[in-house]
């Protein structure tokens, strides 16, 4: 769960720190940088979960045997 909010925190200041430097983009080549961070950030979420809910069925399973 940690290495959850490491990985949130590591794309939201890489997405933030990218969108400052480059002063010359857009608003919509800004609203990509965020949208595709955000994407990143939903997926390791996702993958996250699904490590939780996999370590929580085999603790079920092992304590119905």
């Amino acid at each position: 769960m940690k290495n959850l909010f490491k990985f949130g925190f590591l794309a939201l200041a890489i997405s933030l720190s990218v969108a400052a430097c480059n002063s010359n983009k857009t608003e919509e080549a800004a609203t990509d940088t965020i949208d595709s961070t955000a994407e990143v950030m939903t997926d390791s979420l996702e993958a996250q979960i699904d490590t939780v809910d996999s370590a929580a069925a085999a603790a079920v399973d092992s304590v119905k045997k």
